[in-house]
């Protein structure tokens, strides 16, 4: 059987089993829902790319080096959360995700619905990605109506195509307005610019 057809194929039982509306499948891999009727159809063959997202979708990830990282994250002592090249979360310390930790009351932080300028800072994130192995996050918020910041260190890994970063995250109460606007620099250049990116 043609490689195309058997992954539409693929695609649509796993859609039907899961009740996922073709739209819904194409939000969550970046095309359109007349794409994902072709390739479920077999008119059309996903391409590379498209083929590693449509397998990551279904089967999950079994790339030895993501599940390393992976594993890393979940075992480690400090406050560290792995991040795909969208900013979603792919896991979190044990520290960060436990109950009361700060994962559970400020998660929605990474939740682009919630914060929709997490998007800009995405494509933000690609674009350093590709010439600083290191850049610092920063995110003002507010909690119990007084101002705070998270503050990470994100550490860029490439496996494959995809980019991932483990970054070692802050929350902390923010007294003084020090963050004041969502950003993403690079921290390996010394000097890089003080002043906070906007996303």
């Amino acid at each position: 059987m043609d490689r195309s057809i058997e992954i539409g194929m693929a695609l649509r039982r796993f859609r039907i089993s899961t009740r996922i509306n073709q739209d819904a499948i194409a939000k969550t891999l970046g095309v359109s829902q007349s794409q994902v009727s072709r390739w479920e159809s077999g008119r059309d063959r996903p391409r590379a790319y498209n083929l590693d997202a449509i397998q990551a979708l279904i089967w999950g990830r079994s790339d030895p080096a993501l599940a390393g990282l992976i594993h890393y994250v979940r075992g480690a002592q400090a406050p560290l959360v792995l991040f795909d090249e969208g900013l979603e979360i792919v896991a979190a310390s044990p520290f960060l995700r436990e109950r009361g930790g700060p994962l559970k009351l400020f998660g929605w932080l990474f939740d682009k619905e919630i914060n929709p300028t997490l998007a800009g800072m995405a494509k933000r994130f690609a674009v350093l990605a590709k010439a600083d192995p290191v850049m610092t996050l920063e995110i003002p918020f507010s909690h119990e109506a007084r101002p705070w910041a998270c503050h990470g260190r994100l550490t860029v890994n490439r496996i494959g195509p995809e980019l991932y970063a483990i970054g070692e995250m802050s929350f902390m109460r923010d007294e003084k307005h020090k963050v004041t606007r969502i950003g993403l620099k690079p921290a390996t250049r010394p000097g890089a610019t003080t002043a906070t990116d906007r996303a």
